[in-house]
């Protein structure tokens, strides 16, 4: 190691323990070379004095002190520098041993603050790569207690993915240890390529364990932007970890927007538990559970909170030993900080990646003005706190209503109402601190906005008080207000066979394919014996657990009136589309006679476009989309438990069309040729 690179890595903060062997044989070669100039330099004085015999006693004297005085000066200085630098080099290598410990937290505030400058002078058309390795790393803990978790590249949350519409976005993974897929939520994949959605056995079988791997290629829409997010479609991967942030850059955006800021941040949440997934699924879907979904034991703002832990009160999941989580393997953690600049306006992206449960989120002392909803830009609406369901997404553009302070909270709120089970550790408040100081992290004292944290309803945001902006919805009428096609789906958690309670979309339970996806089926090689390909389409097809709703002219448009017969609410998701959602209520039955009055129900004239909407527990909604988008696609509700639980349909689109394709992969059809089992 060159004594300059040396130099370089302590200006660049490497100190590993190779660099400060190096650094000290450095410090000892100056001391040495140092002594040898102060020797000739002494000996040099010498002669000179010796020459200048007739030069004044008192200069000779001057110098001889100046030859003796000064390299011992300079000797026991080199000597004192390599000290002094075995002492820093230490407690930096004691910080480096730290570093190891948290080697799997990603840097958020670095890796989730976008470089907005960079994206304006970016132009469509760019091929961007992002390689996700999925693994298991064992003992982290984001919140401070000790466990497993399922991630990507090594760290948790998952890194942000950018591009801008119109880009082409490759996504190489890897799944090592584990089957896996990726989704990226929200997109359309409208170029013939629903073979890219990554919704497991349904468009897609999964990533063969045993270091196997899939190149996702997404064209991405010219007109689609905004702020999505990408997770494991897999089984409950994704409460274990596997998600992370999609922001698709838009010129056209910025510009709808009024490009009224000067930086972005992304903001993840998300409710967490502290014993993987699988752990808990098992009663969950076992008999005489009626629907009790677990309950978190907190939640995350940037993949990190300091959880409260208690040894004499901590109630360890899964009645496990209480040796599971001993004061060792606690190992606390702390709240994620926010560096703002006091001199800009920001846009805050905000996700709930949650698997479960929806919050409500403020930031003290600032307003905030909603520019963007699931990727629709929508007229400003600004706002003290807003709920978000799991898997929505909002932008704000921040308005501070004071100065005073450098420090605010960011708070998020779990409502307690939602969640069907009691859990003692839970907190149900979860906090961030934004710093206009960067170096202080000091505790804020800020008040919060008023919150009616005693709400006994589990629903969502008002609908009806988002707009989009004039001219960014198309016609959402064919001459009248109905539709093409009104497809009625009465929701429900029922207890059947063998005492089991499941999920049901008009009496139907999904249950995935064992070997293969529905897609593969339709699309290649049809068997019978998983899927009745129908010789005379219907509008519905049931058999084996596959609920099928078989939509094949192009152009149609389809309202889906969802009654929800279920005391919990749910947020349903559409893959593959945007829907504009007509009508919602978080009480009593969708009646048809809502179509032809004018009585304010339902909004045909500028509804909001979104991938995501609650139903409130007997509460009900239609949705709006336009079949366009060859494909199978999930429409399922967004908490993982119920997944799991088969409240799920899929809406089989354009068979006619992608059952001719010719440009799917070979490797996408390989995956359900995998060696070893792909089931769940």
């Amino acid at each position: 190691m060159s004594r300059s690179s040396v130099k370089e890595d302590l200006d660049n903060g490497v100190r590993d323990s190779e660099t400060t062997l190096q650094l000290e044989r450095v410090a000892l070669e100056d001391w040495e070379e140092q002594r040898c100039q102060d020797s000739d330099a002494k000996n040099g004085l010498r002669r000179i004095s010796e020459y200048r015999k007739n030069r004044p006693r008192l200069l000779l004297l001057a110098q001889i002190l100046l030859c003796i005085v000064v390299p011992c000066f300079v000797i026991a200085l080199c000597l004192g520098k390599v000290e002094f630098g075995k002492e820093l080099l230490q407690s930096h290598d004691t910080k480096s041993d730290s570093d190891n410990t948290v080697s799997w937290r990603l840097d958020t505030q670095k890796n989730y603050t976008i470089d907005l400058d960079y994206w304006k002078n970016q132009s469509p058309g760019v091929e961007r790569h992002y390689y996700l390795n999925v693994s298991t790393v064992a003992e982290v803990a984001p919140d401070g207690i000790v466990r497993n978790v399922t991630v990507i590249n090594g760290q948790y949350p998952g890194p942000l993915i950018e591009a801008n519409a119109g880009d082409t976005l490759f996504l190489h993974v890897q799944a090592q240890g584990i089957p896996t897929t990726i989704h990226c939520h929200g997109l359309f994949f409208n170029k013939n390529e629903s073979f890219y959605d990554g919704a497991a056995f349904i468009n897609q079988c999964p990533i063969d364990a045993n270091n196997g791997t899939f190149d996702y290629e997404i064209h991405l829409d010219e007109n689609q932007s905004g702020t999505y997010w990408y997770h494991s479609h897999y089984g409950t991967q994704q409460a274990d970890g596997v998600f992370g942030p999609l922001v698709v850059h838009s010129a056209l955006e910025r510009q709808l927007i009024g490009d009224d800021y000067d930086a972005e941040v992304v903001v993840m949440v998300n409710d967490y538990y502290h014993d993987t997934a699988n752990a808990y699924l098992a009663e969950y879907l076992g008999p005489d559970n009626e629907n009790t979904e677990p309950t978190p034991d907190g939640g995350l703002i940037q993949g990190t909170n300091n959880f409260k832990y208690d040894s004499a009160t901590y109630v360890v999941p899964n009645g496990n030993s209480n040796d599971q989580h001993t004061a060792k393997q606690f190992d606390p953690q702390a709240q994620a900080v926010l560096h703002f600049d006091p001199h800009k306006k920001y846009r805050i992206r905000l996700i709930n990646a949650g698997f479960f449960a929806p919050f409500n989120f403020a930031i003290d002392h600032h307003k905030l003005k909603m520019v963007e909803a699931d990727g629709t830009v929508t007229e400003p609406l600004t706002l003290e706190s807003i709920d978000l369901s799991v898997s929505q997404r909002y932008s704000f553009i921040l308005e501070p209503q004071d100065t005073k302070l450098s420090q605010y909270w960011m708070r998020v709120r779990f409502n307690g109402f939602c969640l069907a089970e009691s859990n003692p550790n839970l907190d149900t408040s979860v906090s961030a601190i934004i710093s206009y100081e960067k170096s202080a992290e000091v505790i804020p004292d800020s008040e919060s906005w008023p919150y009616n944290g005693g709400d006994v309803r589990c629903r969502d945001f008002d609908q009806t008080q988002i707009k989009t902006l004039d001219g960014q919805v198309p016609k959402v009428q064919n001459g009248s207000n109905r539709p093409d096609i009104m497809i009625d789906l009465d929701v429900a958690f029922l207890i059947k066979a063998n005492q089991l309670d499941r999920g049901y979309f008009n009496d139907m339970t999904y249950t995935p394919l064992a070997q293969s996806s529905t897609m593969n089926e339709l699309a290649t090689t049809p068997n019978d014996n998983q899927i009745r390909l129908l010789e005379n389409p219907q509008l519905e097809s049931k058999n084996e657990g596959q609920y099928l709703i078989n939509l094949d002219s192009r152009g149609t448009i389809v309202d889906l009136i969802i009654n929800n017969y279920d005391d919990g609410a749910h947020p349903f998701h559409l893959h593959g589309h945007k829907f504009w959602v007509l009508a919602s209520a978080d009480r009593g039955y969708f009646r048809k006679s809502f179509y032809d009055n004018e009585s304010g129900e339902m909004d045909f004239t500028n509804p909001i476009a979104r991938d995501v909407l609650n139903v409130s527990g007997f509460g009900y909604a239609v949705i709006r989309f336009v079949v366009d988008n060859p494909g199978v696609w999930p429409f399922h509700c967004h908490i993982g438990w119920h997944m799991e639980s088969g409240l799920l349909l899929q809406v089989n689109e354009l068979q006619s069309e992608y059952s001719t394709w010719s440009h799917i992969p070979s490797a996408w059809n390989e995956l359900c040729q995998a060696p070893e089992d792909i089931g769940l």
